[in-house]
């Protein structure tokens, strides 16, 4: 058997042992993803000693990565919905679509959080706000995850500043303005396509998230925050993250003195989240003033931190997963296999779809394409200036499938909705494959009136 062969195929059985394990076995998924990861490393020739570096460091530095983030989210949602905050956000959704349109609500809430804000901060700290609205409206937690992960993804992967779509317009050299305007657009129907299909997995998975199971709201009244107070912790963070992402761009809007420093120093997002969680506590206290537990080991804090402990470690495992991956000559065979073809758009989908599936990264995936792409610029067609944006967005199109357990996105979506993981691997897969087709339709449609 050939290299490419055994990789292609160890590939595929280290998959098929995760989805065993998770599935049949019901292992929890921080030791299915490990067993995976060293099986791969084990069936591609590496010793023991180098598969568990390479799992350790993929493993820290995804935790490093995010770990906070979760960490701060978790415990932010947590007094969000004791304070009753998430309730209030939910009413004033509903009030917006009406309970009959709340999940396309709450997408329409992901296309435009992600656009600033990386779609895992921005699920974990959208999540319970999720989770009200299910309980509220009854309709399946499985919609209203889907609506927002979908949501978060379709922008995520089209439209700049978030570093997928921002590295490959800067690779091929294309306009910013029209890539961030035409991404936009082509999300819109990525997002509705998801939408529906989510609405219709709802109702074959049904399920109402658990932990909401009773009523939240504290005793003795049904004092809640107003709107303000409710979204504030939310919208604040997202606002700093944007204007940071503004005041980073080449043309300096704000300048680089005092305002820049301090734009750029508020905009991080571990400190923009610490301020929305700020906000929240003093809401929460203002609901609740008598809670002097609520920051101790037994309060809201240290309960908020054992789930945001596991939630963590299965995101990391995930991270670390993908680290062994790439201990492979996976990529180098790709880009050999790929480099001779010649089909329009279908030679950046394709590749971004092949790291994206293999690798679990949607970002890897599209800078890759953009990468091989580059080279075959003027043989393909795309050396306009909205040719150029085009094929940004093939790059990007390939890279919205397939994710699954070998990318971080799928265990926070799975973890913090609590949606089981053999249904998650039966419905995000797919759904991951319908915004790929429908990007890359969209793409073609661009690619028919204007190249």
């Amino acid at each position: 058997m050939s290299s490419t062969m055994l990789i292609i195929s160890c590939i595929i059985i280290a998959v098929l042992i995760l989805i065993f394990l998770t599935i049949k076995v019901k292992l929890h998924p921080f030791f299915a993803l490990t067993i995976a990861a060293i099986s791969f490393g084990l069936m591609t020739g590496h010793n023991i000693n180098d598969i568990m570096t390479s799992y350790s460091t993929g493993l820290g530095g995804t935790i490093s990565g995010i770990g906070i983030v979760i960490a701060i989210g978790t415990v932010m949602g947590a007094l969000l919905e004791k304070s009753g905050a998430v309730e209030t956000m939910a009413q004033t959704i509903l009030r917006i679509t009406g309970k009959k349109h709340a999940s396309l609500g709450l997408a329409a809430t992901g296309y435009f959080v992600s656009i600033p804000v990386f779609c895992d901060s921005a699920y974990v700290l959208l999540s319970p706000l999720a989770k009200r609205m299910s309980r509220d409206t009854a309709v399946s937690m499985m919609t209203m995850a889907i609506a927002l992960a979908m949501g978060l993804h379709a922008t995520h992967m089209l439209v700049p500043p978030t570093p997928g779509p921002l590295a490959v317009t800067g690779i091929l050299g294309a306009d910013l303005g029209m890539v961030i305007l035409l991404g936009m657009l082509v999300s819109i129907p990525v997002v509705l396509v998801a939408h529906a299909a989510g609405k219709f997995v709802g109702k074959k998975f049904y399920f109402l998230p658990e932990e909401l199971a009773e009523e939240v709201v504290p005793e003795g009244d049904r004092k809640r925050p107003g709107a303000i107070a409710a979204f504030m912790p939310i919208l604040l963070p997202i606002v700093l993250m944007l204007l940071r992402t503004v005041a980073s761009l080449d043309s300096q809007p704000f300048g680089d003195g005092i305002l820049y420093d301090v734009l750029f120093s508020l905009g991080n997002t571990v400190v923009a989240l610490m301020i929305g969680l700020v906000i929240a506590f003093v809401s929460y206290m203002h609901i609740r003033p008598h809670d002097r537990e609520v920051w101790t080991f037994e309060g809201e804090f240290g309960e908020s931190l054992k789930v945001a402990g596991q939630i963590v470690l299965i995101v990391g495992a995930g991270g670390a997963f993908a680290t062994v991956l790439k201990m492979s000559d996976l990529q180098t065979i790709v880009m050999t296999y790929f480099s001779g073809i010649s089909a329009g758009l279908l030679v950046p989908f394709a590749i971004g779809a092949v790291f994206r599936t293999a690798i679990g990264s949607g970002t890897v995936g599209m800078i890759t394409a953009a990468s091989m792409l580059l080279p075959l610029v003027d043989v393909l067609g795309f050396n306009t200036p909205i040719g150029l944006v085009i094929a940004m967005m093939a790059c990007a199109s390939g890279a919205f499938m397939v994710w699954h357990g070998n990318d971080d996105f799928f265990w926070v979506v799975t973890t913090t909705s609590g949606m089981p993981a053999d249904v998650a691997y039966k419905v995000i897969p797919i759904i991951s494959v319908l915004q790929a087709i429908t990007s890359l339709i969209c793409v073609y449609i661009l690619w028919i009136l204007f190249v």
